[in-house]
């Protein structure tokens, strides 16, 4: 079992390591960022170049989802595609009485 000085001087020692490695990591991107001005290249354009996302990732795609037909509806215009919780409109309307079916498109 380590005492807590080692420890202690285990974190000084990895955080000055950090630091370290932080000024060296933003001389590089201060050297980059000179030579994107010098010659005029622009954050969309290496972009491009790396495929969409600045960092070195791939660009997050998006996924669509197709538009749910609607199920119910009732006179006033209130529609409901069957999915998740009944709306309101529909809650109140079999309260009173009345089934789902009867607002079936």
């Amino acid at each position: 079992m380590r005492s807590p000085k080692e420890i202690a001087a285990e974190v000084a020692k990895l955080l000055a390591e950090a630091k370290r490695v932080g000024r060296q990591r933003n001389k590089v991107i201060r050297a980059i960022a000179k030579q994107m001005q010098a010659n005029d290249i622009t954050l969309a354009e290496l972009r491009a170049a790396i495929g969409g996302k600045a960092g070195g990732g791939k660009a997050a795609k998006r996924k669509t989802r197709k538009k749910v037909a609607v199920k119910y509806r009732d006179k006033s215009g209130n529609t409901w595609t069957g999915r998740g919780s009944a709306p309101r409109w529909l809650v109140a309307a079999e309260r009173a009485g009345k089934k789902h079916e009867q607002f079936a498109v």
